[in-house]
């Protein structure tokens, strides 16, 4: 008996699927006001927020992994999603993946690559519509991975981690977050939801933000978006906006100031380097896939993406980067 998703769903799905392979539509789900206009919503996912495990300061329990290698490994694999134009939520699925394996196994820097081209794999497989493949992954690294390495890591990964893949990233709070907020209309936010998916993203690629729960991230984000846009009213202060939303998710008051301050401080010494479009765009599919990080000498990563510079980049058992130039 074919057991295969085409067979059973039928040639009414078997078209629909070829129409969008063929003219690179991909249908997405949107979010159904019925869902995030209940407020069991919220406490579903804060419960299971909960359950999933977070990796505590530092991500690296070994110390193997500074935070700089692997805030250059976060921005290479950002980059990669949004080449890929991926759902909003994998990159920040996959960072999480990364750092809970980092906190439990100690992995060696040339393979640190290898470890986030699985996490974006699985994260995929868990958010995608259409998951990524793991040989057009190995081309963003130049080929200096291959299919049968990441297979086997996978495995590897998903093993240590206890199969707790389906965890919570702080863009599952943002619809039932705004469709609670008073006072922020229809017009206003597209605006206010790409923010915060690129405040997100910016704080994912600090490991500094990883022991914060994804609901006090989600509020804190919320709040630096209203205030950025200036939608909020001249009465409401952000203190008073964080613990109204802190108490909708049943979370930590303190934790969520703590969250904004150092949200506020990152994204001003990131400001300069950000487009005005933040960080996930629409844009037309290249031929080429060059995306890598920024140059290894800059003091602090960034989350902007650095179009047709460099093509691969590697880190040696030293703990140098080492990057191939295009057309090297």
């Amino acid at each position: 008996m074919d057991l295969s998703g085409d067979k059973l769903l039928g040639d009414e799905f078997k078209v629909e699927k070829s129409c969008c392979s063929q003219f690179g539509v991909i249908l997405r789900a949107r979010s159904d006001p019925a869902v995030v206009g209940d407020r069991r919503t919220l406490r579903h996912l804060a419960a299971l927020e909960k359950t999933c495990r977070r990796p505590g300061r530092g991500v690296s329990a070994r110390g193997d992994v500074p935070p700089r290698a692997r805030g250059l490994l976060a921005v290479w694999m950002l980059q990669v999603c949004e080449e890929q134009k991926c759902e909003q939520e994998v990159f920040p699925l996959a960072a999480h993946y990364l750092d809970h394996y980092l906190s439990l196994v100690r992995v060696e820097r040339p393979r640190l690559q290898l470890l986030g081209v699985v996490c974006m794999l699985v994260a995929s497989k868990m958010r995608e519509t259409v998951p990524l493949t793991a040989g057009a992954l190995c081309v963003y690294t130049d080929n200096s991975v291959s299919v049968a390495d990441v297979l086997q890591w996978e495995v590897e990964v998903v093993s240590r981690l206890d199969w707790c893949l389906a965890c919570v990233v702080p863009s599952d709070f943002l619809e039932p977050v705004l469709h609670a907020l008073p006072g922020v209309g229809p017009v206003h936010l597209q605006h206010v939801r790409r923010l915060v998916h690129s405040y997100v993203a910016l704080a994912t690629t600090d490991s500094g933000f990883s022991p914060f729960l994804p609901s006090t991230l989600a509020c804190a984000c919320v709040t630096f978006a209203l205030r950025e846009l200036k939608l909020m009213a001249a009465a409401v202060s952000p203190e008073a906006l964080m613990t109204f939303l802190a108490n909708l998710t049943a979370t930590d008051v303190s934790s969520t100031f703590l969250c904004y301050d150092k949200l506020g401080a990152v994204w001003g010494l990131n400001l300069p380097r950000w487009s005005e479009d933040g960080v996930f765009r629409s844009r037309a599919h290249g031929s080429e896939v060059d995306f890598t990080p920024a140059d290894s000498q800059d003091a602090a990563p960034t989350a902007k993406p650095q179009v047709a510079t460099l093509k691969h980049f590697s880190m040696t058992s030293d703990g140098t980067t080492v990057y191939s130039h295009e057309g090297e």
